[in-house]
Order: structure tokens, then sequence, then C-alpha cells
């Protein structure tokens, strides 16, 4: 057995404050949870990390509204003639599909359709808003694009679907979401059609 001064002793001693120092950093390790790494969005100048969605304060001014002078008959035509070639109603028995309702915050026009022997669901909403499009939510946004006039597209595509946010200069609020029975590209292009806008 070596004495407290030997060699041996000594070393022996260093070994084990090296050891429970190294164990304590690896505990540490487990037990703390790593920060998630920043999300960055294309086209977003601002975006709300995962981590911030349950604490963030974002106030938001001024509520969308139906459009003014909101024409249900004509909006819902240019609903239809925007849809790709091909595409087929599908008739609903409760209610006339793709046709816009309105209520305080917007009009909305829901209905299945049918394109290239698949079946899905798509949902319209339109509104407008004095507010600009704000800040991208990381997981709600995969890409957004500011066109040369000022308007805002907002793209999230996933396995389950597609949707397309359209903020116009003029106010309008645009948000088409669709089955993969669309396109992202065709949703995109229902979400930009000028005859959803408020001034048209």
């Amino acid at each position: 057995m070596a004495n407290p001064g030997d060699p041996k002793s000594v070393w022996s001693t260093v070994a084990v404050i090296v050891g429970t120092v190294a164990a304590g950093v690896v505990v540490a390790g487990l037990l703390h949870d790593p920060q998630p790494a920043a999300v960055s969005i294309p086209g977003c100048e601002e975006v709300v990390q995962p981590e911030d969605m349950q604490r963030i304060n974002y106030a938001i001014v001024g509520p969308d509204s139906v459009p003014v002078g909101f024409d249900a008959a004509a909006k819902s035509a240019a609903l239809i003639q925007a849809l790709p070639a091909g595409t087929t109603v599908v008739p609903d028995a409760m209610f006339p599909p793709l046709t816009f309702d309105t209520f305080d915050t917007g009009a909305t026009a829901y209905g299945r359709i049918a394109l290239g022997g698949a079946v899905g669901d798509l949902d319209v909403m339109l509104s407008t808003s004095d507010q600009p499009a704000g800040p991208c939510f990381a997981g709600s946004v995969d890409e957004r694009r500011t066109l040369n006039d000022g308007t805002v597209v907002d793209v999230r595509s996933s396995e389950k679907g597609s949707r397309v946010e359209v903020y116009a200069t003029d106010g309008s609020h645009v948000d088409v979401s669709a089955d993969p029975v669309l396109t992202v590209q065709q949703v995109t292009d229902i979400a930009m059609t000028p005859g959803l806008r408020e001034n048209n």
C-alpha cells in the first residue's frame, strides 16, 4: 500500500480527481438540453424560432376582415376559373362546393376536387388587413418570395399537401390550402389569381 507522500499516492489522487471531473462533464452534457440550431427560411428577414413559439409576444394590430364590397358570386367564379385544366369539382349534397361564405374576419370556400385520378380537399380564405406579412414562423413557412411590386408569397409544402399565402400590396390576403391532388405550383397559381383580391 502506498503512503500519502509516495509518488504513487500522488498520481493516484490526481487520476481520481481527473476522472471525477471528466465524469461530471459527461453527465452535465447528458443532462443539459442543447439549444436547437437557429432555423433560417429563404426569403425571410425575421424568423420566429421553434424555442420562441411558446413565449413570443408578437402584437398584431388590426385583425383581418372581410373584403369591402365583397362579391361572393364573382369570387367563387374566379376560384373555379383558377383551377388547373382538367380539374373536376366533386358535388356535395350539403352545400355548393368552392362557394364563398363570409364571416367577421374573412370569406372562405371549401370543396373536394379531382385531378389526374386523385381526389382531395381545397380550402381558400380571403381577407384584408392593413398590416404587413410579419415574421416567418419556423415550421409554418418553407420559403418567402417578395415580388417586384411588393407582394409577399409564403409557401409551405409537405407530403400532406401545400399551403400558399399571398399578402398583396392592396391589403388582400389570399390563403390557399390543398391536399396533394394539386402541386405547389398549382396552389400558388390559384393564390395569385387577381380575381381573388379585394380590388378585382
